[in-house]
């Protein structure tokens, strides 16, 4: 990402990597002093009258939250638990108490809506057809009321928050790269908190195991174990699951599609890990385009893009897709796909936790 390769270019000096790790030790001490007034109650957490299972993790970007959110919906609706997604609505427009949900009567309508960021819609459109309402708001508190109060939902499932003490969980369970271990607080790393957070979730999800081998899986668990018992410790792995036509709005099996040299563009926490994803499946990826995190396309990027690719196939992900969905067969034409991919783990474990905590 290009704050990355700022912060990389000024920790190369001496007196900058300094400057940074003064930061992060400020950080750091203002960071747990907050924790700690809700910890001492001094500040007090709300506590819902459904229970909270948040999705989280320590890390900024990069570590599969969202599509681990997804793969837990799933697996919810398939066991008939009745439940809303909330999120914050990373860059959206809505102002600071403003609630905006999207549901199956509304679909149609919220996918268009300017308004509401990326990562709602995608959510939206991934869990369509389950009756998930997926709801958003700054004011993450407003956004449970809300999913509450008219969906009566037997949980909540909460996209991010770990470090969002003003909530009470139920259930914490905390996703990582297992390829990005061993980093730093802000701003000198891209850690949010200290790895001892970790004692303080009931499960960790181990992301990209499908890159690595069992000797380097292992050395990673082994790390994580001296945070949390191993049996809370669960393996997981992207499993390709379609490409989907953005011009003719259709779902193509992965052995089916016929192209093996291709473009890629993505704007997503970890773009290294969808190219080797990509390259992992057999395909030839002639030109990449790597954006930042929730990067917003300018149509003339996109144009560029659709010039330069040279006839090639394009593939990015479902979640850049949705950015430019409405506008997608004026620039494109044609040959334009986003990968869509599943989250594979042994959650049993998990859901029987759910199950418990859904019943108590």
């Amino acid at each position: 990402m290009e704050i990355e390769n700022i912060r990389d270019r000024i920790k190369k000096n001496k007196g900058g990597y300094f400057f940074l790790f003064i930061l992060s030790l400020i950080y750091k001490f203002l960071f747990k002093f907050k924790k700690n007034l809700y910890k001492k109650n001094i500040i007090k957490s709300i506590k819902f009258s459904k229970p909270v299972v948040c999705v989280g993790n320590i890390s900024t970007g990069g570590t599969g939250k969202t599509t681990f959110v997804l793969s837990l919906s799933r697996k919810l609706s398939n066991t008939k638990i009745k439940h809303c997604i909330v999120l914050r609505g990373y860059k959206s427009k809505l102002s600071k108490n403003e609630v905006a949900d999207i549901n199956e009567n509304n679909f149609e309508n919220q996918i268009k809506n300017p308004y509401l960021s990326d990562e709602h819609k995608l959510i939206a459109i991934s869990v369509k057809g389950n009756s998930v309402p997926v709801i958003a708001s700054k004011n993450r508190a407003k956004s449970i009321e809300f999913a509450i109060n008219n969906y009566h939902p037997d949980l909540i499932v909460m996209d991010d928050g770990f470090q969002n003490f003003s909530i009470t969980k139920d259930l914490n369970i905390l996703i990582f790269n297992i390829n990005k271990i061993n980093d730093k607080l802000l701003p000198l790393g891209n850690l949010r908190e200290g790895y001892d957070a970790i004692k303080g979730s009931d499960f960790v999800v181990l992301n990209h195991c499908e890159l690595f081998d069992d000797s380097y899986i292992d050395d990673r668990i082994n790390f994580f174990k001296k945070y949390i018992n191993s049996d809370r410790i669960i393996k997981s792995y992207y499993e390709p699951s379609a490409l989907i036509d953005l011009i003719e709005n259709k779902r193509i099996p992965i052995n089916s599609f016929n192209h093996k040299d291709i473009a890629i563009f993505s704007a997503i926490g970890d773009n290294s890990q969808f190219k080797k994803l990509i390259e992992k499946m057999g395909f030839n990826v002639l030109k990449s385009w790597q954006f930042s995190d929730h990067h917003s396309y300018t149509r003339e990027e996109l144009v560029s893009i659709n010039n330069l690719r040279n006839g090639l196939p394009l593939i990015t992900t479902l979640k850049d897709s949705v950015k430019f969905m409405s506008d997608v067969k004026e620039i494109f034409l044609n040959d334009i796909y986003a990968f869509e991919i599943e989250m594979k783990c042994d959650s049993d474990m998990i859901i029987k936790h759910i199950q418990s905590i859904n019943k108590s």
